[in-house]
């Protein structure tokens, strides 16, 4: 048994992280666990806390884990920090100069993540989406075999997300190989969903021989699906302002043409429908309804053939 020792990284005024590190003797490959790039999505924070403070059955190579990466969103339970507003999987590899959120991605790309042969970012729908249990990764095309799309298979989610395109800004963007998760968030946190993450990042260690023999279930297949992942651009927005309601969660499969929701008025007058442009897959939907011209409603990904 391997056990993790702790150091603590400051980040200027952002504050800092503490980083988690465990060695084995034989040389391997180096894997980072994050949580808490959002500061509302718990599930990622208490798997990655699990994973640091228990002793692991690692035989090779190395693991670095920052459970809580932006502390000042993680303290006022928000997506974005608390003193500058910024959004810190949106400013990868950052800035030494810039805002404080940018200060911090700095700091986690050259302390933690610069060299990582893979990164895993434990992510959930937070407050503002309801999503399904996903593994995402960046791949230009359905039939290209990498670290990351094995990686993302081995996790073992419902959903198997692949991009055909990097975004920028992402903590995905700035390792070649990496993969994220998602599930339902909302400020509901179940053992279940915390314990599929320590599961699924065992079950990416076991693949990459680096775990000796944890007592885990395969993984499951996933629905292999693609298209953007980006909850900032790549979805479908409304056009009027109201209050949007639906019926669908994440994970629904819908048919071309089909009613996703409305956007109606406080007394019950319909102002827009939306309708799914193409047959596919609910990824994101919002969850609270209130809307205004713009705003981005539903996610939607194709099937990967």
């Amino acid at each position: 048994m391997i056990g993790y020792s702790q150091r603590r990284v400051a980040a200027g005024e952002a504050g800092g992280f503490d980083v988690w590190t465990a060695a084995a003797t034989e040389v391997g490959p180096r894997v980072v666990v994050l949580g808490g790039v959002h500061g509302d999505e718990t599930q990622g924070v208490l798997a990655a806390g699990c994973l640091a403070t228990d002793e692991t059955r690692l035989t090779r190579g190395s693991v670095a884990i920052v459970p809580v990466c932006h502390e000042a969103a993680f303290a006022a339970d928000s997506r974005t920090s608390a003193i500058d507003d910024g959004n810190l999987a949106r400013v990868f590899p950052g800035d030494p100069h810039g805002t404080p959120t940018a200060q911090l991605a700095h700091h986690l790309y050259t302390e933690v993540l610069r060299g990582a042969d893979l990164l895993i970012d434990l992510h959930t729908s937070g407050q503002g989406y309801d999503m399904p249990f996903l593994a995402g990764y960046i791949a230009e095309t359905a039939t290209a075999e990498s670290l990351s799309q094995k990686a993302a298979a081995a996790f073992g989610a419902e959903f198997l997300w692949r991009h055909p395109v990097r975004t920028e800004g992402r903590t995905v963007s700035v390792v070649d190989q990496a993969i994220y998760v998602e599930c339902s968030g909302g400020g509901l946190v179940s053992n279940a969903s915390v314990d599929a993450y320590v599961g699924g990042v065992l079950r990416v260690l076991t693949a990459m021989d680096m775990v000796a023999d944890p007592a885990l279930d395969p993984p499951r297949s996933s629905i292999r699906i693609t298209g953007g992942g980006d909850l900032d651009r790549d979805m479908i927005s409304v056009r009027n302002e109201g209050q949007f309601l639906t019926d669908l969660r994440g994970g629904a499969q819908v048919e071309a043409g089909q009613l996703l929701g409305t956007v109606v008025t406080t007394d019950g007058q319909t102002l827009e429908e939306v309708h799914a442009p193409k047959d596919a897959w609910v990824m994101a939907v919002k969850r609270r309804p209130p809307v205004v011209a713009g705003d981005l409603v539903v996610c939607l990904a194709t099937a990967d053939e």
